[in-house]
């Protein structure tokens, strides 16, 4: 049960990470109404003034880290569920 567990939570991690990478940039086009400056857009990050690519890293990385610690939390809650059973 604690290997499904962890896969599980692998599979949520990789999954909400690529749904967040999405928002994070769809929000930055909205927001902007350019492309985001990402390694996804690399001529648009060599375009990219400085500040903006410093904003976009600090956005969707405090977003990534967000999503690892609610994701690994959740993981956390699942695997001591399991064990209770």
């Amino acid at each position: 049960m604690k290997i499904i567990v962890k896969l599980l939570g692998t599979l949520a991690s990789l999954i909400t990470g690529w749904l967040g990478a999405k928002v994070v940039g769809s929000v930055w086009k909205k927001a902007t109404g350019e492309q985001p400056p990402s390694l996804a857009n690399p001529d648009k990050q060599q375009q990219a003034t400085l500040g903006k690519v410093v904003a976009f890293a600090v956005i969707s990385g405090a977003s990534a880290a967000c999503i690892q610690a609610l994701t690994k939390r959740w993981t956390r809650n699942l695997e001591l569920k399991a064990a209770k059973h």
